[in-house]
């Protein structure tokens, strides 16, 4: 297969930069992914088995999907908003299908997107679960985690943190610790 000439790749790679500034892993991973995903999708829905997404929203989830499965975990909203020239709203509801539409490798990634940039805060006793503490960037990925827990079986209890971190929960000590935050 031809792809891009290097000058149109680096070229995506300079607006996709432009557009995510340094709140990603790096422009060239998301680009790369993103490539790679497109040629992926292609061969999928031409050649591969069962049926073909029929709408734009599915379409979409499908390749975001395997961006995702590039890069090893579900991409931000922020990112979304980069490669496809969508609003913030947008977005967010692709991500959505994303997770609703390939439920059981989702839940894998967005298990891992829910802990980037987590941290631990020590140990402490709930009113229900007493266990490590862990401290998230937001409200969405503490959300995400909250769901995973549930899903699996782990008991969280959410609790209010102080200042710029308030999103906080305490998780069993069932969880596997070697899948906690630093």
């Amino acid at each position: 297969m031809g792809g891009l000439a290097p000058e149109e790749r680096k070229r995506l790679e300079e607006v996709v930069a432009a557009r995510i500034g340094a709140r990603s892993g790096g422009a060239a991973a998301l680009t790369a992914a993103y490539l790679d995903a497109v040629e992926r999708n292609a061969y999928a829905r031409t050649v591969g088995p069962g049926p073909v997404p029929t709408s734009l929203t599915s379409e979409r989830a499908e390749l975001l999907f395997e961006i995702c499965s590039r890069l090893e975990r579900v991409v931000e909203d922020f990112e979304i908003q980069a490669l496809f020239r969508v609003t913030e709203t947008q977005a967010r509801s692709m991500r959505k299908m994303l997770l609703a539409t390939h439920t059981d490798e989702a839940n894998r990634l967005d298990h891992a997107w829910s802990l980037v940039g987590a941290r631990r805060a020590g140990r402490r006793k709930g009113a229900k679960v007493t266990g490590e503490v862990i401290v998230f960037d937001d409200e969405d990925r503490r959300n995400a985690f909250t769901a995973f827990a549930a899903r699996t079986g782990v008991q969280v209890e959410r609790v209010l943190g102080e200042g710029d971190r308030p999103w906080q929960v305490i998780v069993a000590d069932d969880y596997p610790a070697d899948r906690l935050p630093e």
